[in-house]
């Protein structure tokens, strides 16, 4: 389980709903052992998840969100190629936060974007108050 959470005063704090929903599963009293780390920011992958919601539920293509994901992330270039053998195998690279910088990743947030202008045919500032919606 991985939870965000903000430090104030009187402990951490779940960030967002989803967060809070995980830690009521905790028991009362149990002990667990935690990892404290700074992530990149999860804001911005929270927007990067609302824009490929939003490409997902405008786009001509019927498929399901992470599906939809993994191909507009491939399109965007940022995909892993492996020779099996007997045929190339394709899939996304990984963009969770151990796997790149935040530099790295507002590229993908720019490519991708892109790719979901091409798909519903909108502009990037309609997309950006579209996204807002979706957060």
């Amino acid at each position: 389980m991985k939870l965000f959470c903000q430090n104030t005063m009187t402990g951490l704090v779940p960030l967002y709903d989803s967060d809070f929903d995980e830690k009521k599963k905790l028991q009362i009293g149990v002990v667990y052992e935690c990892e404290i780390k700074h992530p990149r920011n999860y804001r911005f992958l929270k927007k990067f998840m609302a824009l490929v919601k939003l490409g997902c539920h405008n786009s001509n293509m019927d498929l399901p969100f992470d599906v939809y994901r993994e191909v507009v992330t491939m399109r965007a270039g940022f995909v892993e190629i492996h020779d099996t053998g007997k045929g190339l195998h394709y899939r996304p690279k990984s963009i969770a936060f151990a796997s790149m910088s935040e530099a790295q990743f507002q590229d993908v947030y720019s490519r991708v974007m892109d790719v979901i202008i091409q798909d519903i045919g909108s502009t990037t500032e309609e997309i950006e108050k579209q996204v807002l919606s979706f957060m």
